[in-house]
């Protein structure tokens, strides 16, 4: 495992805030969040929360650091649970409970309007563990309301854009769901 590099994007009047497990190794090596495959950004593309097609080398200082190419100009961010550790091996991570206690605080003192939960391991630990939920949500089950005591975010679980069985459609479905919400 390596030490990490990558930044989140965070702060505060984001529209979206992108939560994965991790930072990949790649993406930690050149710097840009999703820069190993095209999948995460021709997902947002297709769903019409971004404008424009942009490359994954830096499609994250477009789509995060600015707002020209996102719908109405809408902010987004993105953060992971473990922010200190890049692996590209899930199985290796092991979030603790200062990760939940931070990304927590995290949602908290900048009050995204939505969090979107992209990792099976993030809404395991995260949602049904730190939190406590007793509905169990499944991957890519879309929206699963406002989650967090004083909070007014309201939570999707987006499936991880590539390496599962669940195809692109049903992801750029649930992107096309959040679209609307943000827009209401």
């Amino acid at each position: 495992m390596n030490r990490i590099t990558l930044k989140p994007f965070v702060r505060e009047n984001l529209d979206i805030l992108f939560v994965g497990l991790n930072p990949a190794v790649i993406s930690n090596q050149k710097g840009h969040y999703f820069s190993v495959k095209q999948s995460f950004w021709n997902q947002l593309y297709k769903s019409g929360l971004i404008l424009k097609e942009v490359d994954k080398e830096y499609a994250d200082e477009c789509i995060f650091g600015d707002t020209v190419f996102n719908i109405n100009q809408r902010n987004f961010g993105i953060t992971d649970l473990v922010t200190n550790i890049a692996n590209s091996n899930s199985t290796e991570v092991t979030p603790t409970i200062n990760d939940c206690i931070q990304l927590e605080r995290t949602i908290l003192e900048y009050k995204p309007k939505v969090a979107i939960i992209l990792h099976s391991k993030v809404l395991k630990i995260f949602i049904h563990k730190h939190l406590g939920l007793k509905k169990k949500y499944f991957s890519n089950c879309g929206n699963m309301g406002q989650l967090l005591r004083n909070s007014d975010t309201t939570f999707f679980n987006i499936a991880f854009p590539h390496g599962n069985a669940i195809p692109d459609a049903a992801k750029i479905e649930r992107y096309k769901e959040v679209k609307e919400f943000i827009l209401k």
